[in-house]
Order: structure tokens, then sequence, then C-alpha cells
């Protein structure tokens, strides 16, 4: 928002300079992001007057202006579309300067063979705004060939202020002299009101009716008879210009003027245009067509708050008014609206049809419902001081359901305990008076917020105001008294990390995805219907570009991204993610969130791996993958087991399970998964949800020191059926392996002549050893005599090697 500071003074005493008062604004919360000193090193630029237009004879978009400058007639060549005859603009001479342009002088130039002695400037060029569409066209009753300085007042100064969401108290000139008095300590001084009634009364000439209270609480009017429409004077248009706005008309100039004092969004309506003068607040009916101010006609729907008359809508409430009440030169009675519409519904309306306006900016952050009758009464005796015209006795204000004010407890010894401060019962109260608040001394201040101040509904948040007036400056700094406890990650956060530093070790690249995805994503993978990853969290407001869901999975985010790398050229991906996946509770619960982490490999191994030869990936790189970050988790019940996972290839998907529980998949991605994300290749992709592994991990509970004895290693062939699973032998092995086996782990399968049909032969390294002595032969006999026993009863097994009844193999 764009603060004058010449305006700002009519509500404020400032002694300070105006850097002393961005900083104490800013300080306070209400950033000045820029100061803007308008006029400063602005020379040579007058009002001109248009006298005449003649075509350009060497240009069809170009036109000569004949210009009186004050002192003679010049020709100007201009190629603006506002300009026009007999109006008047900023011209700058030869020899002129615009800071906001160029540290150069201005020279007069040839343009298509005419020669033009100056140049017409826009707003942007001379700094009032920043409007670069046409050239600054000033009022008929500025002075031809007085410096532009002088004509617009420009020796002032701009603040332009950020406004935060929850302040929209800020959004006008009386809301920033308010903070600057509590800051300053000066007093506060308000708009003149002197309305002078001298018209009909405004019963019979104007009606209101509110169709829907909860939308539209309140609902006040005034009416002018009488008026004529005209420029307004200079220094109105001086304040909007410097302000932001462009000026009208003397009328809608007002509602915008009284907009930008008070905050309070207004709207003018032709009186006589409204049917049977009356103003009706209801929702619009599904389909009505409604032409807005813009020139567009817009289809509306049964959610959108309309003002009507008994016919049609005339405006879209609290957003844009309508085509066919505005008012015009031929306007003579106006209607002012001053209404309080719920935030809400403007904002659905402003978002539903794309437009965002002043006035929408403002009522859908809140606006003061209190504050109708003020700005209606201010309006009503600016547009009579300024239109001719006289005020209807009385004003209409439908208020069906008055709002209660605010009242909050407030504990003064609450505030310093807080802040950190030593802050006085009587500052505190002194403090909130200045920002307007009624005060009921007692142990615990009764606090009465102003209607204004819609931010205000807590206890926490008096403590916050009052820290902005007193200064977060004076507030000492200090470390908050710990509880004794050492800060640190958790086990579990601790256990996040090793999985990232783990799988990055190995190579792999870390990657990050949105957390949403689009329904059809699941269509792509073949997910079934009824398959636990379609219960579904539907976004409210999605983004079209990242999907309408909150993923399920993460496998299509880590395809996209392969997607953008292969069109780029790099095809050798070795990446992984650790994030979060939502799933939809039961009804009327919270969506159910799980940490996962996801590894995708395609190309060549060469290129993330140490040494060797450069070849394609493959299930096993995976595989080994999974189980290296089972390693550095110490889970050390964790299998492979042959899966069916609709996104992978029939016979190369393994799911994962650690103890009873199956915690995600791995194998080769189908084909047709790969086309429908429309990425080429071979990929490899692991899934596993991380709260099992991180349960089921033991890490941080066993220490074992380095072995000092050497160990025994054996290898033992197992024969069995081809459909067992590798990993249920070495399960066996390992559980009956006894105190002294360390590891097993399987080297070799091989199906050849010696193998009858429908068996395979399985190769494992057996590791044998105590902390405390050198095993005898004696002892790893035993323990292998055990594990045959147990893989012959278990599996029917045949160890290779031996006779059925003794031998060994090592």
């Amino acid at each position: 928002m764009r603060v004058s500071l010449e305006w700002l003074k009519d509500y404020v005493d400032i002694a300070v300079p105006s850097n002393e008062l961005a900083e104490l604004l800013s300080m306070s919360g209400s950033s000045v992001d820029r100061v803007i000193e308008e006029g400063k090193g602005l020379e040579g630029v007058v009002v001109g007057h248009v006298v005449e237009v003649r075509p350009h004879p060497n240009a069809d978009k170009l036109r000569i202006a004949i210009v009186d400058d004050g002192s003679t007639m010049r020709k100007i060549v201009c190629g603006a579309p506002n300009l026009k005859e007999g109006k008047k603009y900023a011209l700058a001479l030869p020899g002129a300067r615009l800071p906001s342009v160029s540290d150069k002088t201005m020279h007069s130039a040839t343009i298509r063979g005419v020669k033009s002695e100056g140049m017409f400037t826009s707003g942007a060029e001379l700094g009032v705004n920043e409007d670069t569409s046409g050239i600054f066209e000033l009022g008929r009753e500025a002075p031809v060939g007085v410096d532009i300085r002088k004509a617009l007042s420009l020796e002032d100064v701009i603040f332009d202020l950020e406004v935060t969401p929850n302040r929209p108290d800020c959004m006008s000139m009386m809301g920033i002299a308010r903070e600057v008095a509590a800051l300053t300590g000066k007093t506060l001084h308000l708009p003149q009101v002197e309305v002078s009634e001298k018209g009909p009364p405004i019963d019979g000439n104007a009606r209101v009716m509110i169709n829907d209270s909860a939308v539209c609480p309140r609902y006040t009017a005034r009416v002018i008879k009488g008026a004529k429409v005209a420029d307004s004077p200079l220094w109105m248009q001086r304040r909007l210009l410097a302000a932001g706005a462009r000026p009208i008309n003397n009328i809608v100039d007002v509602t915008n003027y009284v907009l930008l004092e008070l905050g309070q969004p207004l709207h003018a309506f032709d009186l006589n245009l409204l049917g049977e003068k009356t103003i009706v607040v209801r929702l619009a009916h599904h389909g009505e067509l409604i032409t807005t101010l813009d020139g567009v006609d817009r289809q509306l729907d049964d959610q959108s708050l309309v003002i009507a008359d008994t016919s049609k809508p005339v405006a879209l409430a609290g957003v844009m008014g309508g085509g066919d009440s505005e008012v015009t030169e031929r306007t003579s009675d106006v209607l002012i609206e001053s209404a309080y519409f719920e935030p809400t519904s403007i904002l659905r309306t402003s978002k539903r049809l794309g437009i965002r306006t002043e006035a929408s900016s403002r009522f859908e952050r809140g606006t003061d419902h209190e504050g109708t009758k003020l700005a209606a009464e201010r309006a009503a005796w600016l547009m009579s001081e300024l239109s001719g015209g006289v005020v209807a006795a009385g004003d209409i204000d439908v208020y069906p359901n008055p709002i209660s004010p605010v009242s909050i407890d407030l504990r003064p010894e609450r505030v310093n305990q807080l802040l950190g401060t030593q802050i006085a019962k009587n500052e505190t109260v002194e403090i909130l008076k200045k920002l307007e608040m009624e005060i009921e001394d007692n142990d615990v201040l009764k606090v009465r917020v102003p209607s204004f101040r819609r931010d205000l509904e807590r206890e926490i948040d008096l403590i916050e105001e009052i820290a902005r007036i007193h200064g977060y400056w004076k507030i000492p700094s200090a470390l908050p008294a710990g509880g004794g406890m050492d800060a640190g990650l958790t086990i579990g956060q601790r256990l996040e990390e090793r999985v990232t530093d783990s799988l990055s070790a190995q190579g792999l690249m870390e990657v990050w995805t949105d957390s949403f995805m689009r329904v059809e994503d699941l269509d792509r993978m073949r997910v079934p219907q009824g398959d636990r990853l379609r219960d579904l969290v539907t976004l409210v407001n999605p983004l079209a570009e990242t999907g309408e869901v909150m993923r399920t999975t993460i496998v299509p985010g880590l395809l996209r991204v392969a997607a953008r790398n292969i069109n780029r050229g790099i095809k050798d991906l070795a990446l992984f993610e650790q994030g979060r996946v939502f799933f939809a509770g039961e009804p009327g619960e919270l969506p159910v969130e799980r940490q996962c982490v996801d590894i995708l490999l395609s190309g060549e191994k060469g290129t993330y791996g140490w040494g060797g030869d450069e070849r394609e990936v493959d299930y096993y790189d995976l595989k080994g993958l999974v189980e290296n970050l089972r390693a550095a988790l110490k889970v050390k019940d964790l299998r492979f087991e042959a899966g069916d996972c609709p996104c992978m290839m029939p016979g190369t998907c393994a799911e994962v399970a650690v103890g009873e529980h199956t915690v995600g998949y791995l194998g080769r991605l189908h084909p047709e998964v790969a086309d429908a994300f429309h990425v080429a290749g071979e990929f490899y992709i692991a899934e596993l949800a991380l709260e099992p592994l991180l349960d089921a991990s033991e890490a941080g509970h066993e220490y074992r020191p380095l072995g000092r004895f050497p160990s025994v290693k054996l290898d033992i062939a197992v024969v069995v059926d081809e459909e067992l699973a590798g990993s249920s032998v070495g399960d066996s092995i390992y559980r009956n392996g006894g105190e002294f086996l360390q590891s097993v782990r399987l080297f070799d399968l091989y199906h050849g002549p010696q193998i009858p049909h429908g068996k395979k032969s399985l190769a494992y390294a057996l590791e044998f050893a105590s902390t405390e002595r050198t095993l005898t032969d004696e002892e790893t006999r035993v323990e292998l005599e055990r594990i045959i026993d147990t893989l012959r009863e278990e599996f029917g097994a045949q160890i290779r090697g031996r006779e059925q009844d003794q031998g060994e193999s090592t």
C-alpha cells in the first residue's frame, strides 16, 4: 500500500523525519519496502494544453499535437492512445530531466520527418505511479504552463508498505495514522464529517433489502440528489495518484478516496438506473448474467453474492460494479453503498470469477462492521461539496443482527512472563488505550477490542500488541530457561538419517518430489480398484500442474524425475527419495501418514558404482542396495519373498518382509507402466515402508567388540525344490546355527546335469566364531550337523558332496 506523508499529516502530527518514521513502522510490523521522494530531481515539466490534434504525414500510428505551454505554441509528436484535443497533459520541454527515466536531459527530436519540441510523459515517467499505458492527463482546472511539481504538489514522500493479511485495518490512511499516533504518542485527528441534509427524505427515494444477512450483515446507504459529474479538484486527484489510483470523476473519485482514507470500500450507483430505486442483497440465480464495469459478461452460480434491483443484478457484491448502473456524465442522483460483507463469501466469488480489486482485497480480509455509517457520511459530505448535489435527509442502515464486540481478559503478569520484560501495569494500560481499546482496570484487565481490529482474539494477541508499541528493540536478549534436558535427534530421526547416509554412500542421488499426484497416476501404474493405494486424500483447492490428491506412493514422482533427466540425455540414473505418503482415514478422522523410502535404478551401473566394467543395472543391484540398507539399520529378520505387484514385470518382483509383516516390494518396472509415464528403458524400483524397518532395527541396542580369535569358514551346497525361496533356506540355517554362527551368505545358484529335474543347488558361505576362544573342529562340526539335520527335516534337502548319513563338505 502506498501512503502519502502529506496526506497522512491530516490525521496525525508528525515531527520525526521520514526515514525515522519508516523505521518505526517497519519495527512495529508494518514493513516499509520503499521510501519514494516524489518530484526529486524532476525539472522542466509543465502543464500543457492540447489546442489541436493533426494526423502525422508519414506515420499512421503517430499524431501531431499543437500544444500551449503557457508561453508559446509547440508541435509535439505523440502516439499515445489517450491524446485528445482540449485535454491537459504533463509536457516535458527541451532540457527537462525525468529521474524515473534517465539522468540525462531531454532534447528536441525529429520523428518521421516532423520535429517534436518536447514530449508528453506518462505517470511512470513522472514517478507518480506505475502506469505506462498512456500519457498523464490532468484535470481541466490545472493552470497551463505551471510547473508540474506545483500543479500536482509533488513535494511529497510516499511510503510503500507491505501489509500483512491479518491487518486489514492498515490498508487505509486512518489505519496507518493510528499506528503512527500510538508509536509517537501524538493525537489522532478524525476526518471531517459535516453532512448538511438539505435534500428530500431518503424514505421514498431509495429502499434496501437484505435477503441473506449471514453473508451481508450490514448495508448502509446514502442518497445525493442533483449532483453534477465533473473532474475532481486537483488536491483529490493528487492524493489518489499518490496512492496509486487513477482519477475518473468527482463521484467515483470520492468512493476511492474514502476507501483509501478509511479502509471501507464504497460503490456509487446511478439511482435512476436502479429498478424501483431498490437495492436487494441476495445470492445470484444459477446461470444469471451480469456485465461488470470492465465490459466482461459473466455467468454466475448460486454461491455468488450480488447487489440487485427488483429485476436484475447490478453489481458483484464487494468485488465490482455492473455496467448497467454505473455513474456517467448524465448521472444526477447517486446512491452510496457502504456495506459489510462476510469475508469468505467475497473471497470465493473473487477467486471463482478471477477478479481481484481494491474492494475485494479489503472485504476478503475483513472490514470494520461498525465503520459503514461513518464512511457513508464522509462520502456524502464530499460528494455534496464537490458535485453541488444535496444530501437526502436521513440514511438507510439495515443491520438486523448487530455483531457483539470482542472482550479479552489480560493478566499483566503474563505479559512480562512471556516477553521477558518489566513493563508496569499502568504502562500496559496506557499502550492499550493508545490502540483505542477500552479497559476495565482490575487484577485481570478486561479489554474491549475496537471493531476495526479483527485480528485480536486472544490474550496472546494483546501481548503481541504491547510488545509492538513498547518496542521490540527494548526487549532484552536472553536465552529462555531450559528444562535441564539435552537436545538432540530422537532414535527414529537418527535412523532416518542413516537411511539417507547409507543410500548416498552407495552412490545414489537423493531427490525431492511433490507430495501430490494425479488419480490417473494409479491407472498408469495398473493399480486395481479397491487397492490400499486408492484410499486417496483429495485436495480442496488443487493445483492443476501438481495433482488433485495426496500421494499414496512415491513411484510416480520418481518416474517424472527420470523422464526429465532422460529427455535431457541423462539415462544412467540411481535415485532415491525418503518422504511421506498419505492415506484416507476413517470417516471423521485425519489422514494416515507413513514414511517411505523409494529407489529407482536405470541405465549402466558403472556410472555410479566403484570399479568394474560398465553394464546395465539389474534386479540384483537393486536387491543388494536394500540388503546394504538392512545392514546399515541392523535389521536381522528381513526376507525377500516372491511377489506379484501390478506395476512390476511378472517373475521379477519380490516382496520385502520383516517378521510377519510385508514392508514393501522391489523389482523391474512393467514396460506398460514405463510407457504410460513416457520413459524408455528398463527401470528397477523399490518402495519400502520405513516405520516397520526402524522398529525392527537393533541399532543402538547392541555393541560387539571385534573378535580376537580366528573364525572358521565353511561352505555348504544344498539341493532343494526349484520353487523354494533361497531366503527360506538361509533363514533356517541362521536360526539353527547356534551361538557361534556369525553370518550366512548365498553365493551360488546352480542347475546342471548333476541336479535332478525340478531341483536346484544353493551354495552358502557360513562363518563361525567365538569372542572367548578359538573354536575346535568338534564344536564347528556339531553346529554344522544340526544345520544339516534341520534342512533335511524342514525341506527334504540333500547335501551335495556328502553321503546320506555322514561326511562333511568344507
